[in-house]
């Protein structure tokens, strides 16, 4: 009988579990939905399970090292279609708006650096959406958003981005 009841109890636990991962999920996705030019050109490629969060700066080095990994591809991206910015035409709406977000989120990125590994308290979850969409200039793109939500996972309180090229 025991048995039967602490599966029970395993299941409605994992039920509740799932919806609010769902819950937090929507919310990612309502906030992304909000921030774009054109929320019916958007796309949403992936949505990654929430994970806890410890402060809105504190990421694993496995995370670092790919957000790192993903500017330098972006950087090497401008490089080579400007020729190493010797054939830099700012008429290029690809290279000026890749570049421009890529210096938004090298902000957020040298304050992760910063700060270091600083793991801080349990301050709520952390989720991440690579989507596309269109800019203002009609151009599409493609980026990676994180938001971080609060414990109870009802609001994002704090969100960036980083572009895919």
């Amino acid at each position: 009988m025991k048995k039967i009841l602490f599966l029970m109890m395993g299941v409605a636990l994992m039920v509740s579990c799932g919806n609010s991962s769902e819950k937090m999920k929507r919310l990612a996705k309502e906030n992304l939905e909000l921030s774009v030019d054109y929320p019916k050109q958007l796309k949403v490629l992936a949505v990654s399970e929430p994970d806890s969060a410890f402060g809105t700066g504190y990421f694993t080095k496995d995370e670092v090292k790919g957000m790192l990994r993903t500017m330098k591809v972006v950087t090497d991206t401008i490089m080579k279609r400007t020729g190493n910015m010797s054939r830099f035409n700012p008429e290029d709406h690809y290279v000026v708006s890749l570049a421009e977000r890529q210096m938004r989120s090298m902000a957020d990125i040298r304050s992760l650096i910063m700060k270091g590994d600083k793991k801080g308290e349990f301050s709520g979850w952390k989720v991440r959406i690579d989507y596309q969409c269109v800019d203002a200039n009609g151009l599409p793109f493609r980026s990676e958003r994180w938001c971080f939500i609060d414990k109870e996972g009802k609001q994002v309180y704090k969100s960036f981005e980083l572009p895919i090229p």
